[in-house]
């Protein structure tokens, strides 16, 4: 709603005003409430290092942390990328976007880099999986005789 509202401003249409008060307020109110979910439930900071080995990083693909930490250490892949090219974590039907963060996670400490100095997974198409067949057989349904 708050994009919408922006798109109509840059639109050049006027803001309903109290519209976007009211959103500002309901935001401020689920921020206080996420600062004080984070404050009681910290994201642990060593969870990449405390991962077993066989656990399974990319469902799809059923890539395992400690695949992904021997490919690191035996390639000196230091680039999410390359080390999808390498193990195929984030290649699966989710492309990346159930493990992509938990691989970039694993690489960036196995390296010993920063999150962000190991990229992150580059989009291929398509981007969310559509069922072809699906409008393929509705359309030949309808134009049957």
């Amino acid at each position: 709603e708050r994009a919408a509202l922006a798109l109509l401003e840059d639109a050049g249409h006027a803001q309903p005003a109290q519209r976007a008060r009211e959103l500002e307020a309901c935001l401020a109110a689920n921020g206080r409430v996420r600062d004080a979910l984070e404050r009681a439930f910290p994201f642990p900071e060593d969870w990449a290092a405390a991962i077993a080995d066989d656990t399974v990083v990319c469902r799809c693909e059923e890539v395992t942390a400690g695949t992904l930490r021997a490919v690191i250490h035996g390639t000196g892949a230091r680039e999410l990328n390359r080390l999808k090219a390498l193990t195929r974590v984030g290649m699966g039907r989710c492309q990346g976007r159930m493990c992509g963060a938990g691989a970039a996670e694993v690489l960036a400490h196995a390296c010993g880099a920063g999150l962000d100095g190991v990229g992150r997974l580059r989009g291929q198409p398509p981007v969310k999986p559509i069922p072809v067949d699906i409008v393929y057989l509705d359309r030949t349904e309808k134009d049957a005789p």
